[in-house]
C-alpha cells in the first residue's frame, strides 16, 4: 500500500525498517491480507505507516465478504449464528458467538437507508407489486386454507 507520509520523498531520504499486516477475516482467506511498508525517514528518525484499510463497518475486522457469506448462510440456507460459530471454529478460525452477533447486528443496521428508500419507494408508487404465492393458513378444525401473502 502506498504509504502518504513518503510520497514525494526520493528513495534515500527514508528507509523501509519493516512490513506491517493487517488481516481482515475474509470468506477466501487467500485475499485477507494488506501490506502496509513501515519506513522511517533518514532526516528526522520519525517512524511512518499508512493506516489500515477501513472494512464496510467502521472498527470491523470483518471483510465485506465474510459479512455478506453470513448473513447468505442465516437468511439463504437457514444456517443459525450458532452453527456458523461451529464451522468457523472446526475450521481454526476462534471468534466469540457474540462478536459474531454483534456483527451480524450491525450488517443489518447498516442495510436501514435501503430499506427506508424501498419504503418510501413503495408508499408513493401508483402500483405496488406483490407476490402471488400461495400460503396455507389454518382455519377452525385444522382444516388449512389456500390464501396470499
Amino acid at each position: 500500500m502506498p504509504n502518504p507520509d513518503m510520497e514525494g520523498l526520493s528513495p534515500d531520504e527514508y528507509e523501509v525498517i519493516g512490513e506491517k499486516i493487517s488481516h481482515r477475516l475474509a470468506m477466501r482467506p487467500s485475499r485477507s491480507a494488506a501490506l502496509r511498508a513501515h519506513a522511517e525517514r533518514r532526516d528526522t528518525q520519525a517512524l511512518s505507516c499508512p493506516p489500515a484499510p477501513t472494512g464496510v463497518l467502521e472498527g470491523s475486522r470483518a471483510d465485506v465478504s465474510f459479512i455478506a457469506g453470513t448473513r447468505g448462510n442465516k437468511c439463504r440456507y437457514h444456517v443459525p449464528l450458532h452453527r456458523q460459530w461451529q464451522h468457523l471454529k472446526d475450521t481454526g478460525i476462534d471468534v466469540s458467538r457474540g462478536w459474531l452477533t454483534q456483527l451480524s447486528q450491525r450488517a443489518v443496521r447498516s442495510l436501514t437507508p435501503i430499506y427506508d428508500a424501498l419504503l418510501t419507494s413503495i408508499r408513493t408508487s401508483r402500483v405496488v407489486a406483490m407476490d402471488e404465492t400461495t400460503l396455507k393458513a389454518g382455519r377452525a378444525n385444522g382444516a388449512m386454507k389456500k390464501g396470499y401473502i
